[in-house]
């Protein structure tokens, strides 16, 4: 996985992608139901580093 800059990457424009968030979790690996698509919608995360436990650490894109 690749850090997370503190700003949408622009690799990551326009795709989805697999987060892993400060506290550990990895998010979007899986679909939450059969029908979604795998990871997050990059454009609508928070890329932002505010040093919450939420924010993302890191990012693979899909």
């Amino acid at each position: 996985m690749t850090p997370n800059p503190g700003h949408l990457p622009p690799d990551a424009e326009g795709k989805r992608v697999i987060v892993q968030l400060a506290e550990g979790s990895i998010c979007g690996r899986e679909p939450v139901s059969p029908t979604a698509p795998r990871g997050w919608a990059a454009e609508s995360a928070r890329w932002s580093l505010t040093g919450h436990p939420f924010d993302i650490a890191f990012y693979e894109v899909l």
